[in-house]
């Protein structure tokens, strides 16, 4: 009896004692791109649970490894399933499973999806389409996976040429490869020639071109963060994160991926004498970014019943406008809202609505300075924190760089 009423006393303290949020039997997935190896020291249950004790829901292994045995591949999904982590696999299975093999595949509770490639040019979709209709003939439930190039690559790379080439590669892509998901990467976040930070111009306008072609296709869309720094880029604060994620799931992202979870530096492309600043580095031992997408992690996990299978109505940004995005109209916000506003550089605003209820997003879209929000409401304006808890509304709040407040728009 005792345990009874302290179940419900908590019931009433997080939810105001007038509304509450059902929760969520999953979690918007959260994917380590350059994840665990598939084979050697690290391709064991311990690092897995460290991975999942991150928050992760998904492991992306290095490449290599289409060509094993097909034991491998389920020893390793057994203990991913072991401590609640799902993998993607290299999709080339398809060319040496033997059937029974694959129906194995196929049914086991740890397969997330099958990763066919990173970043292609336009003249690779044909191939790309074929691999896609090879893999969803023996299974329609798990997504081939491919991620698109971001919108400062050239056209060149993403071998569509013209004014406006970035949203006809991808339209073309969404037009001839038939994945049920689109994902593609932005790593927004740099340091000057001061080692100031700054968000590359076009970050938003790439969400915006993204978020409104994946829309018109009926199809979800997953997204990036970064957590590993290299050339340019810092080594990620947790601001520096929730600017990227919040952003991300303020536009609809229904997948949030961190590009990397294992050190890299094997790898040719990031040169001799890479940095160690992957969350596990490449001895296997965390770096402090381990413990900084773990507080992201957490966060992503309470908010996602806000942002699980949401539909976003519309976005919009206050004071500095970025390149590619409208203007926040404030007779589009809903009548619960009786006065906005924001001070110094602005926000993002976007509206979602998810079974009946309505929210209203704010992200603070400036990754050096705080911002002040002013919300007036009606009585039925509530807010969800990052704990996951319904509380009232403050009137006036900071946004520090990237922070994000979620009103909820009681019917």
């Amino acid at each position: 009896m005792k345990r009874n009423a302290l179940i419900l006393l908590l019931a009433i303290l997080t939810s105001c004692g007038d509304f509450t949020l059902p929760e969520e039997n999953e979690q918007i997935p959260i994917l380590g791109w350059h994840g665990l190896p598939a084979s050697g020291e690290y391709a064991d249950v311990k690092f897995y649970k460290e991975m999942a004790d991150a928050g992760f829901t998904i492991n992306l292994p290095p490449g290599g490894w289409a060509e094993a045995e097909s034991a491998p591949y389920f020893e390793l999904l057994d203990k991913a399933h072991s401590v609640g982590l799902k993998i993607m696999v290299d999709w080339k299975v398809v060319n040496f499973f033997k059937p029974d093999e694959l129906k194995r595949l196929k049914e086991h509770p740890a397969l997330a999806g099958y990763t066919i490639r990173d970043e292609p040019s336009a003249k690779d979709f044909p191939a790309l389409a074929d691999a896609v209709r090879k893999i969803q003939a023996f299974d329609n439930e798990h997504p081939p996976y491919i991620n698109l190039f971001p919108n400062y690559a050239n056209e060149e790379q993403l071998g569509v040429q013209g004014a406006d080439a970035y949203r006809k590669h991808v339209q073309q892509y969404i037009k001839e490869v038939p994945v049920p998901v689109v994902s593609y990467d932005h790593y927004c976040i740099l340091l000057n020639a001061e080692k100031k930070r700054y968000i590359r111009e076009g970050y938003y306008e790439n969400l915006e071109i993204i978020a409104d072609e994946s829309r018109k296709a009926g199809k979800p869309f997953w997204a990036f963060a970064l957590s590993t720094a290299h050339w340019d880029y810092p080594v990620p604060t947790l601001s520096d994160l929730r600017l990227q994620v919040y952003s991300d799931l303020a536009y609809g992202a229904q997948c949030i991926q961190f590009f990397t979870w294992f050190d890299p530096c094997c790898d040719e492309m990031w040169g001799e004498g890479a940095d160690d600043n992957a969350p596990v580095r490449i001895d296997g031992s965390k770096s402090p970014s381990y413990y900084t997408v773990q507080a992201m992690n957490k966060e992503i996990k309470a908010v996602s019943k806000v942002f699980l299978n949401a539909k976003v109505q519309w976005t919009a940004h206050t004071g500095n406008i970025p390149r590619g995005c409208k203007e926040l109209d404030k007779s589009l916000l809903p009548t619960e809202i009786k006065s906005l506003d924001i001070s110094g550089s602005g926000a993002l605003v976007s509206l979602i609505e998810k079974n009946g209820n309505r929210f209203l997003v704010l992200v603070n879209h400036d990754i050096e300075h705080d911002i002040t929000i002013s919300v007036k409401g009606s009585s039925k304006l509530r807010m969800l924190n990052k704990q996951g808890e319904v509380v009232k509304p403050t009137e006036n709040q900071t946004l520090t760089p990237g922070d994000i407040a979620i009103f909820i728009l009681i019917k």
